[in-house]
């Protein structure tokens, strides 16, 4: 009985596709992976994917201005491209407060050419302020959920 409950459960996981996290920063949640009849009879679900992104920092190529990038990779599935969001966002009085927003559609993988870039021209650069960024990755023909990936805040000194 025993062995057959194993082998039943070892069965059952099989046939759920593989999600991966990266736990390097707090989010509440990077990936999704959903069955519906409408997707390939191969595939099974839409596979699995990282969403990334790095912690807003001072641009390296414009002055007084701070940056914010979202990137998805591809782990396993048939999705090529996606939807890749991202908001940067500053603390207030109130909660977060977004700033500015990107939306690209990209092939996976990040840098330049497989990212979306938020930017923030900085009012000075004596006010400290707290900021992070929001990523949405929606894989382009397949269902989304709401997972986000909410990047670690950053104490900056740049005045929004």
């Amino acid at each position: 009985m025993a062995s057959a409950t194993v082998a039943g459960l070892l069965a059952f996981g099989a046939a759920v596709p593989a999600q991966a996290d990266d736990i390097s920063t707090p989010q509440t949640g990077n990936t999704y992976s959903h069955k519906t009849t409408a997707l390939p009879a191969a595939g099974g679900g839409v596979g699995a994917f990282l969403t990334g992104g790095d912690n807003v920092h001072f641009s390296h190529t414009v002055a007084k201005t701070v940056n914010a990038h979202g990137w998805w990779k591809r782990l396993s599935g048939p999705a090529t491209k996606a939807k890749v969001t991202v908001k940067l966002q500053v603390e207030s009085g109130s909660g977060w407060k977004t700033l500015t927003t990107d939306v690209k559609t990209v092939y996976s993988g990040g840098g330049s050419g497989k990212r979306a870039a938020a930017a923030w021209k900085c009012t000075n650069l004596i006010q400290k302020k707290s900021f992070r960024s929001v990523i949405d990755v929606d894989l382009v023909g397949y269902p989304d959920d709401d997972n986000k990936k909410i990047t670690d805040t950053q104490s900056l000194y740049c005045g929004a």
